[in-house]
C-alpha cells in the first residue's frame, strides 16, 4: 500500500480471527491512509452474509426484516450493526442489498433481499441506512440497477436480465430513487455484473456508460460514489478480462474499483488506471470530479482522528441490548 496509496480496503471472513485482531488490523489500515483516511469496509448484511466472528451480534437475513415490516426494527438493526462496526474500526458497510426479490429461484440474491415489493425495500432500507449513518458508517446500496430478477450468479458467469427500462423504473430502480431523495441519502452504490440487453446490448452494467452515467447520474441524479462489484468475478474475467473491464468501467463513470483477493489482478487494475492517467485518454476534470466525490464522502462521515476505544468496544459488541434487538428481528416482534 505504501507504493500505491490505496483509497480503501474490504475485509472478508478469511481476514478476521477475533475482535481483538480486527481492532489491531483496522488501526493499522487507518494509519496507511497517508493523510486521507481509507475506506475500511465489510459486507455485513445479516443472514448468510455475516463476516464477523463472535462476539459480534448476528442478525437474520434481510428477508426476515421484510416479513417483520417494521421501520423501527430496521433502524435498530442498522444502528446496532453501525455501532459495532464503528467501535472496532470500520467506516463502511457494503449494505443494504437494494435488489428486489422478484425471482425466488435467484441463486445469489434471494433472501438477501428485503422483499419482492420495491416500496417495502425502499422504506426499510432507508431506515436501516439511517441507523448506519447515525453511527458513523457509510452505507453502500447494491447491486445497481438490480440483481434480484436474475437466474445466474455473477461470481460464476455473466447473468443476463431481459427487463426493459419501463419495468426497471417501476420495480428495480425504485429503492435507489427513494434513497437518493430526502434524508438519509445513499453515499455509495455498487454496480451489478449483469447484462441488460434491452438497456445496453454491449456492456454489462458495471461497464456501461448508458447505465452508470445516463441512467444513474443524469436521469436519477445520483451524486455519490460508484464502486464496482469484485472485478475478479467470472462475469468479468471470463468475458472482457480485468484490464479491459477497468478501462470500460472508468469510461462509464465508476469512481472506485474493487478487486478482492488476487494481488496480481489488483496490480493489474492499478497499472491500468495509472496508464489511463498518464496517456490522458480520460479527461483530467473527470479524474478530479471523482476524487472530489471521494473527499466529500469521507469528510461527511469520518472523524479527524480515528482511534479504537478497546474498553468501550468490549463492552458494546454483542451486548445484551444488541442481542435483544437481534431476537426481536428473528422472532418478528
Amino acid at each position: 500500500d505504501e507504493e500505491w496509496g490505496l483509497g480503501g480496503y474490504i475485509l472478508f471472513r478469511r481476514n478476521l480471527e477475533s475482535m481483538e485482531q480486527i481492532m489491531d488490523l483496522n488501526e493499522e489500515l487507518w494509519d496507511l491512509g497517508q493523510g486521507v483516511p481509507p475506506f475500511i469496509g465489510i459486507d455485513q448484511e445479516g443472514g448468510r452474509v455475516h463476516r464477523l466472528p463472535e462476539p459480534y451480534t448476528v442478525f437474520a437475513e434481510m428477508a426476515q426484516l421484510g416479513q417483520v415490516n417494521s421501520v423501527s426494527v430496521a433502524y435498530e438493526v442498522g444502528a446496532v450493526i453501525g455501532r459495532e462496526l464503528t467501535a472496532t474500526g470500520f467506516n463502511l458497510n457494503f449494505a443494504p442489498v437494494l435488489d428486489v426479490n422478484t425471482n425466488p429461484d435467484n441463486p445469489i440474491i434471494g433472501r438477501r433481499a428485503i422483499s419482492e415489493d420495491p416500496e417495502l425495500v425502499a422504506s426499510l432500507a432507508k431506515a436501516l441506512v439511517r441507523g448506519l449513518h447515525d453511527n458513523a458508517i457509510i452505507a453502500c446500496g447494491k447491486h445497481f440497477p438490480g440483481h434480484g430478477h436474475t437466474t445466474e450468479d455473477s461470481h460464476l458467469t455473466l447473468p443476463v436480465c431481459d427487463l426493459d427500462m419501463e419495468r426497471m423504473r417501476q420495480v428495480e430502480l425504485k429503492p435507489y430513487q427513494r434513497l437518493m431523495q430526502g434524508s438519509p441519502q445513499l453515499d455509495m452504490v455498487m454496480t451489478a455484473h449483469v447484462l441488460y440487453p434491452k438497456i445496453d446490448a454491449r456492456h454489462q452494467a458495471t461497464l456501461s456508460r448508458t447505465i452508470q452515467q445516463d441512467l444513474l447520474r443524469l436521469e436519477m441524479g445520483f451524486k455519490g460514489l460508484v464502486v464496482t462489484d469484485d472485478l475478479e468475478m467470472k462475469a468479468i474475467t471470463e468475458t472482457v478480462g480485468i484490464e479491459e473491464a477497468t478501462r470500460l468501467a472508468l469510461e462509464a463513470g465508476v469512481d472506485l474499483f474493487m478487486c478482492c483477493s488476487n494481488i496480481d489482478q489488483q496490480v493489474q487494475v492499478l497499472e491500468t488506471l495509472l496508464k489511463e492517467a498518464e496517456q490522458g485518454s480520460y479527461p483530467r476534470h473527470l479524474w478530479e470530479r471523482g476524487y472530489s466525490r471521494v473527499r466529500e464522502v469521507k469528510a461527511r462521515h469520518f472523524r479527524v482522528v480515528r482511534t479504537v476505544d478497546r474498553v468501550h468496544a468490549r463492552e458494546l459488541v454483542g451486548n445484551r441490548e444488541h442481542l435483544r434487538i437481534s431476537r426481536r428481528l428473528k422472532d418478528g416482534k
